[in-house]
């Protein structure tokens, strides 16, 4: 077994087991109730804490594109990583397995799709700089010059569309989450959610 194809049955364990716990956590907490979890004070804190969270991830886009120095972000990368995990989870344990209006399922489908998405982004990024590291210790092995070497890793990289293109598919999602969660959020509140 590759360490590609471990890492993905790890990561796929992982996330089955979160959000097994997310709904297992839900239902438990509603059983105490009269009411949904997700209908309570603490459900709504549940959900308003997962979109805290959730709002965390874009401070590594923010910092990518206009922070004050050009390059990788990694310490962003990771908190858009963890929160872009936990928020969804503090999601699901705000709406369980209760899909009775329109918008919120619609809203965590498109987050859940979000989240499959960047985790595929992920494996493809992983796959992009493990193939870059293996060209570089190629072109090293044959003597060739840093700055040679670093042109033709910067070309490499640069027709790496496979990235682009789930690009094309991350950021539409982002946009069609943020709207309906507006939908949802201005919903409950008019209707008395909280």
């Amino acid at each position: 077994m590759t360490h590609l194809t471990r890492r993905t049955v790890l990561v796929g364990v992982i996330l089955f087991l979160a959000v097994g716990g997310a709904f297992l956590i839900e239902l438990l907490l509603s059983m105490r109730s009269e009411r949904l979890f997700g209908h309570t004070q603490q459900g709504h804190l549940a959900g308003w804490a997962g979109l805290a969270l959730i709002l965390l991830v874009f401070i590594y886009s923010y910092r990518k594109r206009y922070g004050p120095k050009p390059g990788w972000p990694r310490g962003w990368f990771r908190v858009h990583m963890v929160a872009g995990v936990l928020g969804p989870i503090l999601i699901l344990i705000h709406s369980g397995a209760h899909f009775h209006a329109l918008v919120p399922s619609l809203a965590l489908l498109a987050l859940v799709l979000l989240v499959l998405s960047g985790i595929i982004g992920q494996a493809v990024h992983y796959l992009a700089l493990r193939t870059l590291h293996g060209k570089r210790h190629e072109l090293l092995d044959q003597g060739l010059p840093e700055e040679e070497i670093e042109d033709r890793l910067r070309t490499l990289a640069a027709q790496e569309e496979t990235f682009r293109l789930w690009q094309y598919l991350h950021a539409p999602l982002t946009a069609t989450f943020l709207v309906l969660l507006v939908l949802h959020i201005g919903g409950a509140l008019y209707f008395g959610g909280w």
